[in-house]
């Protein structure tokens, strides 16, 4: 195979993989409305209760395609699997399909390589992040910027790839600085759920604290791993 088919190849899978993305988007965008009023929600539960299997693996596509796609809110899927599987269920799906999401994205960066990331992600974002490419520390500033909220972590699912970083390093480190926020926002749902107002308190509590602490550190966080990187050049 030539070059040029090489390039015809690659094009055609980049156009396969966004296709797939559309049309799974598309058949589920009925339930991410749902998910967005309480009539619908009541649906789901019901689904859930009468299908079980159904019911998981339709929350298992919206949670891979809001780590995927990006276009459906994190918090209000995550919320949601509290409220149709409980706190600790809905925690593991959560894992489960956030893994699987991020696997994808992984694997498909690696194969198709920057521009591939440039047609997805903002290119600021890109340029933001550049000092992962070559910092000692990747492995420490992705669990690092993972763990941190408001960090826009559907961009640096797609970023961290281009590293170096190895994918068991990536998925192991990826995941545990996720999973509090997952936990929060499950045990939130079934809180949610059950009517329990002191777990739904404790909760937004936390994420509050959380979202300060994102606010009032995230530039601090990234500048010292720029300037890491600077004086490393130097």
């Amino acid at each position: 195979m030539n070059q040029k088919q090489k390039k015809a190849v690659r094009i055609g899978s980049v156009v396969i993989f966004f296709a797939v993305m559309i049309i799974l988007t598309v058949v589920c965008w009925p339930v991410v409305k749902m998910i967005q009023s309480d009539e619908g929600r009541q649906v789901l539960k019901e689904l859930v209760s009468d299908n079980l299997l159904l019911g998981v693996v339709i929350f298992l596509a919206l949670q891979i395609l809001q780590i995927v796609v990006a276009l459906i809110p994190g918090a209000v899927v995550q919320v949601l699997g509290g409220v149709l599987f409980g706190g600790f269920w809905g925690t593991i799906l959560c894992i489960l399909g956030t893994f699987l999401g991020e696997a994808i994205v992984f694997y498909v960066v690696r194969r198709f390589g920057r521009p591939f990331v440039e047609a997805v992600v903002d290119t600021k974002n890109i340029h933001k992040f550049g000092f992962l490419q070559d910092t000692r520390k990747c492995e420490l500033a992705v669990f690092i910027l993972f763990l941190i909220p408001i960090m826009p972590k559907d961009a640096l699912t797609y970023i961290a790839p281009l590293t170096d970083i190895k994918p068991s390093s990536f998925f192991l480190l990826s995941m545990l600085a996720r999973s509090p926020w997952l936990v929060v926002s499950n045990v939130f749902g079934s809180g949610l759920e059950s009517g329990n107002f002191l777990i739904m308190v404790v909760m937004v509590a936390i994420v509050a604290v959380g979202g300060v602490v994102g606010i009032l550190y995230k530039d601090r966080i990234i500048n010292a791993f720029r300037n890491a990187r600077k004086t490393k050049s130097n």
